[in-house]
């Protein structure tokens, strides 16, 4: 299915579906965002629940317009509005060779919470994976770059290469080690 070529994935359908797998079938686990040190596991359920919100009840009215029952119904997933990520990294300084390393430790997507009643809450993360479990499936995967077909490149290559924009938002500088 042409959904499926490495060229043509968004990168949240590739965590989505590695979520999905199941470590038992090549996939990861996806962490509680509670904390960020992937202590608490998520059922698929859970990530399914966080993704898509909580279900809403809707009136169902007859012909002469009163309220004759309920329905639920689930929010529409639109993938497209995950597009903000939170990468959590850990700096270290190698002395023998006097130069920083930079090791990904988790990736967490991020969405923004709006209720029912359209009150903005702001940003939250969904739940955290652990990023050396991604990588092989990252190296699967091509990144889209509409701009260059000659420079391929897979996701694994553009976050080992640092090819993305991002701000320290948390940090522990208080660690002397």
């Amino acid at each position: 299915d042409s959904e499926d070529d490495g060229g043509n994935q968004r990168f949240i359908s590739i965590l989505l579906r590695a979520i999905q797998d199941g470590p038992d079938n090549g996939g990861v686990t996806a962490f509680d965002p509670t904390d960020d040190r992937f202590t608490t596991p998520m059922t698929k359920a859970q990530v399914g629940k966080m993704v898509a919100g909580e279900p809403t009840e809707v009136p169902i009215y007859d012909n002469n317009g009163e309220i004759s029952g309920y329905k639920t119904t689930m929010p529409e997933i639109n993938l497209d509005s995950f597009y903000r990520f939170r990468i959590k990294e850990e700096v270290i300084f190698d002395k023998e060779s006097s130069r920083l390393v930079w090791r990904i430790l988790g990736i967490a997507p991020i969405k923004n919470v709006i209720t029912s009643s359209g009150v903005d809450l702001g940003e939250t993360e969904l739940f955290w994976v652990y990023y050396p479990d991604m990588r092989p499936i990252f190296a699967k995967y091509e990144v889209y770059n509409g701009k260059n077909y000659g420079a391929k490149m897979s996701w694994e290559e553009l976050f080992e290469s640092r090819m993305f924009y991002g701000r320290i938002v948390k940090s522990t500088l208080d660690n002397p080690y």
